[in-house]
């Protein structure tokens, strides 16, 4: 009997040919799109989550506040603080500090820059327990230590074993190997192959051994005790070393304290000051998640209403069935039993979907995107619940079509679908057309918004402009601005170039150094914010085409004693008149007076997301990295090769790496621009699905009054009546669906922009237009059935009458 059933299915399946491709297509794409994106919010959600005891890691933050008003939130704090925490703490286990650096490494053989490295204390395994090949939790106590991972030891030493050989960073500091590592997974937050002892710090002078408080600079992370579980008693311990030893927040009358933050909250949290790299919006991952989920209740929906289409098609072998003794339990059984077979091929199409996706087909779709690694476990998980939920699903279309009368259907007479089955079909097309209006709205604002960013002045020009590493081999190097100023000159020697300027860091990047100190000598404004201090010289302005409103650049012989600012930062300073601030000293963290010779417009550093920073620009060259940029006359030539040249004659040692600009500048906007690629496919898919329902619930319809549109063209009706008569309906439920989506939309959006601190104005017409978009769908998607009941010959419907 089972085979019997079985045999039928198929049968039915294959012989339905349309049928079955459209749901095939429809619930293929819906576990496609759903297995590819719950991969990528899975990864996001993955990561640091692979250290044992990880639940109990945690960074501190440090906040600084003047009259309940924020004035910093930053990632890092102070090296000293680290030393005091088990004095204050007592629920603490361990502590340990990190120090990030993008360092050029090297052995005679083998020379690599940008690897990713952290200066740490030799009490870093407690916190972080990672996997260790060779060496114990005593390998980074000594200075010029050095623990490196596994696959760079064998980049650097082959086969060879590593331990106690000699590995070179910068400019050529010598490290001793006493320890190698497992590679840490791709999904942390803090990525390192290389571990330096912190007491190579203080050996070499460049820190206190014993630290200071005088700016935070450095990560402090601690791992608590088993069980405990009041952070705000630790966050109060820990905020009395603030209160007790940062002695200077009473002069400039400012509070701070301190703040735990889980380390596994670390990639999903919004950002602070100072953050390793950027970290990923959790309301974004959410809202992709929802509309995952969605597509793939649309593509239910879809199949519910491609199986009632379909079931009047069925009715007389339904009515056979019954006169021949089957019970609507056989019935819906072997109508549940097709939507297994179906969903079980459509998961295994959309699987091969999903791999031709994130595979082959990466780079249409999902470029720049990871996904987490196939998980057998979850796979299976997948695969029952589609199955089941399918199978589910399918038990309404199962249930309706086994209630037919065989009476009814032997004599024709199935009725005319009013009531509340003709209602509930109708509910189901108006949720996925507003499912589409709604995706498709959102998908518009978003696709503004990104580009109103990305063509937004920022008050400066990119567009001609090559940036390069500044060199590590002369790192603290007492010739190295004098080596620079020769490199440039040469450079500007080509006519090709037209300017250059060595600054700390470059558009695009977070300004490495800020200052909550700032003051003017006299002035009665008590207000402190946090600001910016950018290392520049006078080629700055000329190479970014930056404005000087009032005032003028540096002078070299002058540069240790005056300053230039913002407009922001006049304003911070109390200027309603930014212009006023000419010549006025000001007073730093560490008592060094300036005097401001010259006033900047202001500009977007960083991305038009964020507010303009007030800005204190001094002149100095970066003592160890940085980045030198030279304005190009024309990219055309081989302007890039000659420089490079210039570049290997002063600077042998070092590798020649490069960035333009304005790409640079743009990979800000990556996640913006992920988002509005995925909306744009989720509005496709979403109105390719909607079309395919709204295909069968039109078939469904146009079926059960053919022999009404036959008595209209009877009685004179013309094709276009009945067209009308026939999309009418359906203009109704754009428009129902459309009074719910409007609202939506704009709502999401307008929450979405309060990101934003410039932004798009929403438009009228940006909501309208959706609406008009899945109209014409619609109807482009009716027309070819409509037009075929229409035409067809009245006789052959009413034959039978």
């Amino acid at each position: 009997m089972l085979k019997h059933y079985w045999n039928t299915a198929v049968r039915n399946l294959t012989r339905n040919k349309l049928f079955t491709f459209l749901n095939v297509i429809g619930l293929s794409l819906g576990i496609a799109i759903f297995l590819s994106l719950t991969g990528y919010i899975n990864y996001q959600f993955s990561f640091d989550k692979f250290y044992k005891d990880g639940d109990r890691i945690y960074r501190i933050n440090y906040f600084e506040d003047q009259h309940g008003q924020s004035i910093l939130q930053s990632a890092r704090t102070h090296d000293r603080t680290a030393l005091l925490v088990h004095e204050y703490a007592p629920q603490i286990e361990a502590v340990t500090r990190l120090y990030n650096e993008k360092a050029y490494v090297f052995t005679e053989t083998t020379r690599i820059v940008d690897q990713d490295v952290l200066f740490v204390d030799s009490s870093f395994l407690k916190v972080f327990p990672i996997k260790l090949i060779s060496g114990s939790d005593k390998s980074l106590i000594p200075p010029k230590a050095v623990m490196i991972s596994q696959s760079q030891a064998k980049v650097y030493f082959g086969n060879e074993d590593p331990l106690g050989k000699t590995i070179y960073m910068n400019e050529r500091l010598p490290f001793i190997i006493t320890g190698v590592f497992e590679d840490i997974p791709a999904n942390a937050s803090i990525n390192f192959d290389f571990l330096l002892s912190w007491s190579t710090q203080s050996f070499y002078g460049w820190v206190s051994k014993d630290g200071d408080f005088k700016t935070p600079w450095t990560f402090t992370f601690v791992k608590l005790r088993e069980n405990v579980s009041d952070i705000q008693s630790v966050n109060k311990a820990l905020t009395a070393i603030a209160n007790e030893h940062i002695t200077t927040l009473k002069n400039i009358d400012h509070t701070a304290h301190y703040e735990l933050q889980s380390y596994q909250d670390l990639h999903t949290s919004p950002p602070l000051s100072g953050e390793v790299k950027p970290s990923t919006n959790k309301i974004l991952l959410y809202t992709l998640a929802s509309l995952a989920v969605f597509i793939l209740i649309a593509a239910w929906i879809n199949y519910i209403n491609l199986s009632l289409a379909r079931s009047l098609e069925r009715a007389d072998e339904i009515g056979v069935r019954k006169v021949f003794g089957a019970s609507r339990m056989i019935i819906s059984g072997q109508f549940l039993l097709e939507a297994f077979i179906l969903s079980f091929v459509t998961f295994f199409v959309g699987s091969g979907l999903y791999m031709i996706f994130t595979g082959p087909l990466s780079y249409l779709l999902f470029s720049n995107i990871t996904f987490l690694p196939n998980d057998g476990l979850l796979w299976i998980k997948y695969f029952v619940g589609f199955i089941v939920g399918t199978t589910l699903i399918s038990f309404y279309p199962a249930q309706f079509i086994s209630k037919f009368k065989p009476v009814l259907i032997l004599k024709n007479k199935l009725g005319s679908g009013k009531g509340k089955i003709n209602l509930l079909h109708q509910g189901l097309m108006v949720f996925q057309l507003f499912l589409a209006v709604t995706i498709v709205g959102i998908t518009l604002i978003a696709d503004k918004q990104v580009n109103f960013m990305r063509k937004f002045d920022s008050g400066f020009n990119t567009q001609q402009t090559i940036t390069l590493r500044a060199p590590a081999s002369t790192n603290s190097d007492s010739l190295r601005q004098v080596r620079y100023q020769q490199f440039r000159t040469e450079v500007i020697q080509n006519s090709a170039f037209q300017s250059g300027t060595s600054s700390q860091n470059i558009p695009g990047q977070e300004i490495r150094f800020h200052d909550e100190a700032v003051h003017a000598v006299g002035s009665a404004n008590i207000k402190k914010q946090s600001y910016r201090v950018m290392w520049i010289d006078e080629g700055y302005l000329p190479t970014f085409d930056l404005t000087l409103i009032s005032g003028r650049n540096f002078r070299e012989k002058e540069a240790r004693s005056t300053c230039l600012i913002n407009e922001t930062a006049a304003k911070a300073l109390g200027y309603t008149n930014p212009t006023d601030v000419l010549n006025t000293k000001l007073i730093t963290s560490d008592q060094k007076q300036f005097t401001v010779v010259g006033l900047i417009k202001d500009y977007h550093h960083e991305s038009v997301r964020k507010p303009v920073d007030p800005i204190l620009f001094l002149y100095r060259h970066p003592i160890e990295y940085g980045y030198y940029s030279f304005k190009v006359l024309s990219r055309q030539g081989q302007f890039l090769e000659d420089l490079q040249k210039i570049w290997h004659k002063h600077y042998p040692n070092d590798t020649f790496t490069y960035y333009f600009m304005d790409r640079f500048f743009e990979d800000q906007y990556q996640s913006d621009k992920l988002f509005s690629k995925l909306l744009n496919l989720f509005s496709v898919l979403s109105i390719v699905i909607a079309s395919l329902g709204l295909f069968g619930i039109a078939s469904l319809s146009i079926v059960k009054r053919t022999k009404e549109i036959a008595v209209r063209k009877v009685l004179g009706a013309s094709v276009s009546t009945i067209l009308i008569l026939i999309s009418k309906s359906y203009v109704k439920l754009i428009i129902i669906c459309c009074a719910f989506a409007f609202p939506i939309a704009y709502y999401l959006t307008d929450q979405w922009l309060k990101g934003f601190t410039y932004k798009i104005e929403i438009s009228w017409w940006m909501i309208i237009v959706p609406g008009i978009i899945v109209l014409a769908t619609t109807l482009v998607t009716i027309a070819g059935l409509s037009i075929r009941a229409a035409i067809a010959n009245p006789a052959d419907s009413l034959k039978d009458q």
